[in-house]
């Protein structure tokens, strides 16, 4: 048997009182006289063997007592020895400890960071001084991933501040592990502090090791009512000077009560251009569509903020996008260029550039600053080509093809088929019309204010047949009478294939006389601009591509700067065939708008905010932690819960000990309802 709390045995000593009152507590009797003393003295002997007897039992009765209450006080148990959490030799501890964002809220002990230190250094103080102990936080900090002792893990946790990053609960405790599988011969613990929030929570990921032992040591945190800004898109990202601009802003209420009158701001270059309000019902979210008109091209850095207290980290949402005064279009000629297409896209006009180039002496490095590539006539497909229009379509290109009559079709079926688009079957030499126009398309949005019925419908006098599976990505823009396609679409990510049935060219059809040929091909050109990343999450290992940039190939030294230029560092620039990205090995750790500088000259900008995960600030107590461990039949994982006892009472007793508090809580109320009884009743 052993004591939680020892000392309380020498309370034993109190035992003595209700002795010295035992030996000291003599009665004086006063003499009676009576007629007949033998009646007397029987009388005499039969009361003082009755007060002797009760006397003895209220003195036992008042040992008893005390005994109890001090045992009570002390904890006796019989420990399990196979379950000690401190076991003989050295021991491996490894501490993880939660210092994200909502370990900045309130507790009913201050703040959880800092009871969440206490409460390691209470768990290192049951440790001996050559144990070794290793912190992890959500930082991943290096310099903690190497086990230390204990004065040094204190200092590391005296250093522990609120970070920006925040990590799913399996992250950490692989890394722990990992780490821990690294110390052999030693007792390996992990114990992992933290207010255990729900989306963190992935107890599904959890590994299985039962050589370390795992303690979740929860610490109570108050659900705080929540509304954030989840993320931003464009919509139809258009981007002409003096147009309108539209973002759609989702909201999100994480609360039980109806969120009115929630007022919502667009900032762009510091200066506010909308505001706008919303309602939004408990525990919903809302889109908010807001709109602000193009005064510029270039750089520009804007964010969306809402007020919201005491939770204000996720409140303001950061984006940068980046716009060119010319969109810029290549065509590949098998011969001469196309004349239609180059009085469409002329050099005199602002916002349209384009460059030909011969489908002999095809540039590949320069396809990246394109937005728009156009297959003119080609006589031959080679699968190299298909390979950088496939690298080129990941970053996000647009690509229009237009048959000849004497193209090698083998070849085009071939790539088509190795890029995942329709490909071209026979030439069929007969006049077909176009009969169906989808004017829902994108392709024409804004071009027709309301459904045409009598519109002049472009004739072929020959095409080719387009077919296609039904995994291929499609859709008809244009049908003939006969149902086959005239132009259709093929959408892989945010990259667009058109793909004509026929040359542009008057012996094949008359589409480039119409009117519709203009507004067809000039919303190619245009809605094939290239949007940068509008933001990244904080959270994520981000990679940013900047191949899209016009001098990317240039770049050798590259900094990453605020826009209040009080921040800056040096990311890694990778460079991998024709793409370009730069690592921030998570060297950000401020929401914000930046720029891609390199000699004082900004390239582009890039804006990161916080991560989402923590505006859910919603938490899980020790009994539905424990309910899930369970559900996952973890068995080497366990809880503490502190908040009904102390971590120093855990160390001393095992889960799975043998407590008999509950048999001196019993006898110590045994003992004094004797005591009352016999009291009562010789009143």
């Amino acid at each position: 048997m052993q004591f939680i709390n020892p000392y309380f045995l020498f309370g034993l000593i109190l035992i003595a009182i209700p002795i010295i009152i035992h030996l000291f507590n003599f009665r004086k009797f006063k003499k009676i006289y009576f007629s007949n003393v033998r009646l007397l003295k029987e009388i005499e002997i039969s009361t003082k063997k009755q007060n002797k007897v009760r006397n003895w039992i209220l003195l036992l009765s008042r040992i008893l007592a005390i005994i109890a209450l001090v045992l009570l006080f002390a904890q006796p148990y019989f420990p399990n020895k196979e379950e000690k959490l401190v076991e003989k030799g050295l021991n491996a501890v490894v501490i993880c400890l939660d210092n994200s964002f909502s370990m900045q809220n309130q507790g009913r002990e201050g703040q959880l960071i800092e009871q969440g230190k206490q409460k390691a250094k209470d768990i290192i103080k049951q440790y001996n001084s050559s144990d070794e102990f290793l912190l992890l936080t959500m930082d991943m900090e290096g310099k903690h991933q190497h086990f230390v002792n204990k004065e040094m893990l204190i200092n590391y946790l005296d250093e522990i501040e609120i970070s920006s990053k925040t990590e799913y609960n399996s992250k950490l405790i692989k890394r722990g592990f990992d780490l821990l599988n690294n110390k052999q011969g030693f007792n390996k613990r992990l114990f992992f502090i933290s207010d255990f929030q729900h989306l963190a929570f992935d107890v599904d990921k959890f590994p299985m090791d039962t050589t370390i032992k795992t303690l979740l040591v929860p610490i109570e945190a108050n659900n705080i009512s929540n509304i954030y800004i989840d993320s931003i898109s464009f919509i139809d990202p258009v981007f002409q000077i003096g147009k309108n601009i539209t973002l759609n802003v989702r909201i999100i209420n994480k609360s039980d009560k109806k969120a009115e009158a929630v007022s919502v701001k667009l900032f762009l270059d510091n200066k506010q251009l909308s505001v706008s309000s919303l309602d939004i019902e408990a525990n919903q979210s809302q889109s908010l569509i807001m709109n602000f008109v193009l005064e510029k091209h270039g750089i520009q850095h804007g964010y969306i903020s809402l007020i919201d207290n005491p939770i204000t980290f996720d409140d303001n949402f950061y984006f940068t996008f980046q716009t060119n005064p010319k969109i810029e279009v290549l065509s590949i000629n098998s011969e001469t260029s196309n004349p239609y297409i180059s009085h469409l896209f002329s050099s005199s006009n602002s916002e349209i550039s384009l460059t030909d180039m011969n489908e002999k002496k095809i540039d590949f490095t320069d396809f990246s600053k394109y937005s728009l590539i156009i297959l003119n006539q080609l006589n031959e497909f080679s699968s190299g080509l298909a390979s950088e229009l496939t690298r080129y379509r990941e970053r996000g290109g647009d690509i229009l093809i237009i048959p000849s009559e004497k193209m090698n079709i083998s070849s085009f079926q071939s790539s088509m088929q190795q890029m995942g688009l329709p490909i071209y079957s026979q030439l069929v030499l007969r006049t077909n019309k176009v009969s169906l126009i989808n004017q829902e398309s994108k392709l024409y949005k804004g071009v027709f204010s309301q459904q045409v019925e009598n519109m002049e419908m472009p004739s072929a006098k020959k095409y080719f047949q387009l077919s296609y599976t039904t995994q291929t990505s499609r859709e008809s823009i244009m049908k003939f009478q006969s149902q086959d396609d005239f132009l259709l679409v093929s959408q892989k990510d945010k990259s667009k294939v058109y793909i004509f049935a026929t040359d542009l060219n008057d012996s094949f059809t008359d589409f480039v006389r119409q009117a519709l040929f203009v507004p067809t091909l000039w919303n190619m050109a245009l809605f094939s601009q290239v949007v940068p990343v509008p933001y990244y999450m904080l959270s994520e290992n981000n990679e940013i591509d900047i191949s899209q940039l016009s001098q990317a190939n240039n770049l050798t030294l590259v900094q990453i700067v605020s826009i209040d230029k009080k921040t800056s560092f040096i990311p890694e620039l990778r460079k991998s065939n024709q793409q370009q990205s730069l690592i921030i090995h998570n060297q950000i750790h401020k929401a914000g708008n930046y720029n891609i500088v390199e000699q004082d000259k900004v390239y582009a900008g890039v804006s990161f905010n916080y991560s989402r995960m923590e505006s859910d600030l919603s938490f899980l107590d020790t009994k539905e932690i424990s309910e899930k461990l369970k559900q996952h039949s973890l068995k080497s994982y366990n809880t503490l819960d502190t908040k009904k006892q102390l971590i120093a009472s855990y160390f001393k007793k095992t889960d799975k000990g043998f407590s008999l508090s509950i048999i001196w809580l019993i006898l110590l109320f045994l003992s004094i309802t004797i005591e009352t009884y016999i009291l009562l009743k010789n009143r």
